[in-house]
């Protein structure tokens, strides 16, 4: 009875040792910046004040994980630590040299914002048919883009970009302001006879 108390623990601490293994070599090793230019964030969050850039390729290590989509990261060749989305980091190097899709603005201008908000600040404004690279869509349905012009990382409502170029621009969509309800009027009073 006593060697069965000590025979399973035995014979789960290999186990044990394997998954611990695995789960250190998920984090552990170099990973590698895909888009050509991101920000390097103070916090896990497209909000969040941005510390440094960092570009494509550059190695970092990762020294956390969130369960929103986001690593604590360390530069290797240089100093820095910061937060990045983990959809911008590749574990080989390969992946860099496949870019990101192309989209084209296909409205007349488009406002690409500093964060996933039609009230957050304007960074710069981008025109008809301007390319940029699709970094990813977030929780708030806003799409992070690279305008490839200018390098520069910010937000759009994917609505207004398409997967070609286009010959003309399309109308954005302007949503019709609400009517109000018909007011009730009062009862006419019976007329007497």
């Amino acid at each position: 009875m006593k060697l069965r108390k000590f025979m399973l623990p035995m014979l789960l601490s290999p186990l044990l040792l394997v998954l611990a293994v695995l789960s250190v070599h998920a984090f552990s090793g170099y990973y590698y910046v895909i888009p050509n230019s991101v920000p390097l964030r103070t916090c896990a969050s497209p909000g969040c004040d941005t510390l440094l850039t960092a570009y494509q390729g550059e190695r970092v290590e990762i020294l956390e994980r969130t369960a929103t989509g986001w690593s604590r990261v360390r530069f290797v060749d240089r100093s820095g630590v910061g937060w990045i989305s983990s959809d911008l980091l590749s574990y080989s190097p390969d992946r860099i040299s496949r870019p990101m899709p192309t989209y084209y603005v296909k409205i007349n201008s488009l406002i690409l914002r500093d964060e996933p908000n039609p009230n957050s600040r304007a960074l710069l404004t981008l025109h008809f048919n301007d390319p940029v690279e699709m970094l990813g869509v977030g929780a708030s349905g806003w799409a992070q883009v690279r305008d490839l012009r200018s390098s520069v990382v910010g937000w759009v409502a994917p609505r207004y970009l398409s997967s070609s170029p286009l010959k003309y621009p399309k109308s954005p969509r302007r949503r019709a302001p609400r009517k109000a309800p018909p007011k009730e009027e009062a009862p006419e009073p019976p007329k007497a006879m």
